[in-house]
């Protein structure tokens, strides 16, 4: 296999849907993020609007959750994979990593930025109330991290699970864009 792909796993509001669309731009390869969503719905048979919603949700309701995320899950790693064997690309967010992790030579790489840093970015950016914005925050997080433990049983925020973390609050979306291109132009160059 002569291509690697990108995976981007990310914190909400840290800039990870654009910085993958940044970095897929700089290498001239394409990006997948929001469209995995309408892909997967066309082989699960659900709509996008449900998959969006629910994706990374628990209901109260133990066996219609596990069933439902479970089918969520299985339609988009099979996208995932669909993805990865066209060739080069970004994948941002959706357990990609470990989906591909045996598979497919993947640069893992992990964004993350300060917790004002996303509270502020998930009120300019989305639109997010800013009196609710951090139990916003924090019940995304909290969704991410149990979807990822459901299904790979291992921590979504551990920087041992990457090759490259960083902190887009701190260096910005277009710096945090050109070092995962130049961690990415290393490896296929065999010095990294």
């Amino acid at each position: 296999m002569n291509h690697r792909i990108i995976t981007i796993c990310h914190q909400y509001s840290s800039g990870g849907g654009k910085i993958g669309h940044l970095v897929a731009q700089r290498l001239g390869i394409p990006c997948y993020d929001g469209s995995i969503i309408d892909k997967a719905a066309q082989v699960s048979e659900l709509s996008p609007d449900y998959i969006k919603q629910n994706e990374q949700h628990l209901s109260n309701s133990f066996l219609f959750d596990v069933t439902m995320t479970v089918k969520i899950y299985k339609a988009e790693a099979d996208v995932i994979k669909d993805c990865a064997r066209k060739g080069s690309c970004v994948i941002v967010g959706r357990c990609a990593d470990k989906v591909l992790e045996n598979e497919f030579p993947c640069l893992k790489v992990f964004l993350c930025a300060d917790f004002d840093d996303r509270c502020r970015r998930a009120v300019s950016v989305y639109g997010k109330d800013p009196q609710q914005v951090q139990a916003f925050l924090q019940k995304a997080d909290r969704g991410r991290e149990r979807f990822y433990r459901r299904f790979h049983e291992t921590e979504w925020r551990d920087a041992a699970n990457y090759h490259l973390c960083l902190n887009t609050g701190l260096l910005g979306e277009e710096r945090t864009a050109a070092l995962i291109e130049q961690v990415y132009r290393q490896g296929q160059e065999g010095t990294v």
